[in-house]
């Protein structure tokens, strides 16, 4: 992949990859370093990709599974995970709120509501069946407004 094509999408898809990687790791210095990582996993990637579309989901399950391989070797090696949900900038009090679900609800909410994917896309991007999708996102909904109406 030649750098301007790298750039273009460094610019259109590094957002969605932070809050992708964030919304896993709740830490600014790791989200921004799978945000890294994940750009030069595309850097060095040889296959095709078949629209922009694709791309874009690509990205996202790289950051997905770079997020969780960091929360596995921090399990292995005892370290706690680690949140500044405060220190960084929220675009808004329903994101930050959004980013309190656990993960699995936090996940499928997000790539919804913040990425514009249906169930279905979500369950092939999460290699879930369509069925958990659902159930999740309802159940995520009714956390989420649970959490809202006491905060």
């Amino acid at each position: 992949m030649d750098s301007d094509r790298l750039s273009g999408y460094i610019q259109r898809y590094q957002r969605t990859v932070y809050r992708a990687a964030f919304s896993y790791v709740g830490s600014c210095a790791d989200a921004e370093d799978i945000v890294q990582d994940t750009f030069v996993k595309l850097y060095t990637y040889n296959g095709r990709f078949e629209s922009e579309e694709h791309v874009k989901a690509w990205l996202i399950r790289v950051a997905v599974n770079l997020s969780k391989n960091l929360l596995r070797s921090r399990r292995r090696r005892g370290a706690s995970e680690v949140t500044d949900h405060g220190s960084c900038d929220r675009e808004n009090e329903l994101l930050a709120a959004v980013m309190e679900l656990p993960p699995s609800y936090r996940e499928v909410i997000y790539l919804y509501y913040y990425e514009g994917y249906s169930a279905k896309e979500i369950a092939a991007i999460l290699r879930h069946p369509v069925s958990t999708v659902t159930t999740r996102l309802s159940r995520g909904r009714k956390l989420l407004k649970d959490m809202l109406l006491e905060g």
